[in-house]
């Protein structure tokens, strides 16, 4: 089971890459 922290993690990390 994803962890609320683990989720935000990715979507930190898609945002990141969307971003650059």
């Amino acid at each position: 089971n994803i962890s609320v922290s683990g989720l935000m993690m990715c979507i930190f990390c898609i945002f990141t890459v969307f971003v650059s």
